[in-house]
Order: C-alpha cells, then sequence, then structure tokens
C-alpha cells in the first residue's frame, strides 16, 4: 500500500458524512450555544419516543452536528444512551457517513466481522433487512453509523445549496478539516479506515512526545485523524485512559484564524492553544465537544 492510493475495491461508495452526534445534558442550552457561535442552520427538532431522546440537527459549513438529549426519566437510564450519557457526560458520542448502498455495505461489514444493529437496536443478521446500522464500537474502536442518502432531510443535498456563507461568517469556516478518533493500536485505525471503510492514509506525523498521528481520506471529502497518544499527559492520552477508544474532536479549516480567534473571544469563549495555527475552545464552553480550527493544511489533502 502506499499513502496515495485505496488501499481495497469496494462494491459500494460512501459518500458525505452525515453527522456527528453530540450527546447534551441540556439541549435548549446547546441549540443557543450553536446558533451564536456558528450561525448555524437547523433543519430539525423532535423528541424520538423509540429512541428515548430529543435531538436537533444543524448544518456547519459542510458538516451535520447532532446534539442529542437522551430522555431524563428515570426509566430510561438503561437506553444505551442514557449509559453513555452517566458514564461519560457531555461528550461527542459517534460519527455517521452516507452510503450509496446500505445492504451492500452491510454484508461488507459482515464479512469483516463487524457486529451491526439496526433502527431498533436488534442485530442486522441479513444484509437485505439493513435500512440504516450502527457498528459495535469493539469491532470499529468508535460507534459508526451508515444509511442512505434521504435518511433525513439533509439541506447540502438540494440542488444549488452552497456553505459560501460560513466563509464569509467571522469564524471563516471554509470546511472540516478533520474528524479526530483515539486508538490504541493504529494498526487497528488501518483496519476500520483502509479495509472495512475504503479509504486511504493519505499522510503521517508523530509529535514531540511521541504521540502518532495517521490521516485517512473516508468517503467523500471527510478526513479522519487517527490518534495513538504516546502518554496519559495530554489530553488526548487523558481522554483515551478515561473514556477508551472513540470520537474525540472535530477541527474546522479557518481562512482567518486571527479574526476567528478574536471573534470566539468577543463571544466569551476560553481558548486553548493546539500548537501552531490551531486554538481550541474550552470544553467547558463548549458543553463537552472538543472542537478546534486551524489554518493549517493536512499534507496530501486534496481538497
Amino acid at each position: 500500500m502506499t499513502d496515495t492510493e485505496p488501499e481495497t475495491a469496494a462494491p459500494f461508495a460512501i459518500g458525505e458524512l452525515f453527522h456527528l452526534a453530540h450527546l447534551v445534558e441540556d439541549l435548549d442550552a446547546v441549540d443557543r450555544w450553536y446558533d451564536d457561535v456558528f450561525a448555524c442552520e437547523r433543519f430539525y427538532r423532535r423528541y424520538e419516543k423509540a429512541a428515548r431522546r430529543e435531538a436537533s440537527l444543524l448544518v456547519i459549513s459542510d458538516m451535520i452536528m447532532e446534539p442529542i438529549m437522551p430522555s431524563r426519566e428515570p426509566e430510561d437510564a438503561a437506553t444505551p444512551l442514557g449509559k453513555f450519557k452517566a458514564r461519560f457526560g457531555n461528550r461527542l458520542h459517534s460519527i455517521a457517513w452516507y452510503v450509496d448502498d446500505i445492504r451492500a455495505f452491510s454484508a461488507h461489514l459482515g464479512a469483516h466481522g463487524v457486529r451491526q444493529v439496526g433502527l431498533t437496536g436488534r442485530p442486522v443478521l441479513d444484509p437485505a433487512d439493513a435500512v440504516a446500522v450502527w457498528t459495535h464500537p469493539r469491532d470499529t474502536h468508535a460507534l459508526l453509523e451508515f444509511c442512505e442518502p434521504g435518511f433525513a432531510a439533509d439541506p447540502r443535498l438540494a440542488e444549488g445549496w452552497s456553505p459560501r456563507r460560513w466563509v464569509e461568517h467571522p469564524l471563516g469556516i471554509a470546511r472540516t478539516s478533520h474528524v479526530s478518533v483515539l486508538f490504541e493500536d493504529l494498526a487497528d485505525a488501518a483496519t476500520v479506515y483502509g479495509e472495512q471503510l475504503a479509504g486511504r492514509r493519505i499522510h503521517a506525523s508523530a509529535d514531540a512526545d511521541g504521540t502518532e498521528r495517521h490521516y485517512y481520506a473516508v468517503g467523500k471529502e471527510t478526513v479522519v485523524e487517527a490518534v495513538r497518544p504516546a502518554s496519559s499527559a495530554s489530553e488526548e492520552g487523558r481522554d483515551l485512559a478515561e473514556a477508551g477508544e472513540g470520537v474525540f474532536a472535530i477541527t474546522f479549516h479557518s481562512v482567518d484564524l486571527v479574526r476567528a480567534t478574536a471573534f470566539l473571544r468577543d463571544k466569551g469563549q476560553r481558548l486553548l492553544g493546539g500548537g501552531p495555527g490551531t486554538v481550541w475552545i474550552d470544553r467547558d464552553d463548549a458543553f463537552g465537544l472538543r472542537v478546534a480550527f486551524t489554518d493549517r493544511r493536512i499534507p496530501g489533502d486534496g481538497r
């Protein structure tokens, strides 16, 4: 394998990243924060009785975020979302992608030994029955969701839709730079994002402390940063030690980081340095969301 060649041929095509799920305690407060900081375009908010949760779907540039508030009813504490929230608090929960043929993709995952559940939470044993699937996080080292386009009224899929207004916004968001996922072993990242998701590695780097970072182009326009922290001294290392492998952060590419930084401070957001050309919002101000802004490009990223 080279860093410029697909790692596997596939009988399916992964499309746009559908959304990142952000589990929260107070959906009203989180929605106000997304509106105030990101000037988002919200196209859904509803309580789903079957899922025992209330959620929003909102657009920020090329990304959709899904803040989710699990039911607070005592009898719902044992639901998967309720248990996740009780254990981890406010934080990123999962990644969802569109795929052009969910049945072919479900069969592909099954052939790779990936366990899946469907809309009702029951195991998907026959790919012919697949409508949307969620992977077992132990098999994909994070919770991943897949469905076909049209599963939601996604405004980004409409003819003539443009993310231009987020470039013109003070944050200057041109696109999502990457989504970060924590791993104990980056060989597992190659299995998930190279083999199972038919992606290709576009870059690899190491920090001064030995933290390794591999970047994978997945589907249409998504870059995943697979991170193996070198120690528990860093925030990434502490999170891996405390919460285990999973989705860690989102980073947006800003065309004017100086302007974006000034805007965030004006909004009362506490900022943390993240190396040259990168700033993070303090996770307490972002309701547990780890979100960064950068003006740096990932080598090999052709977007």
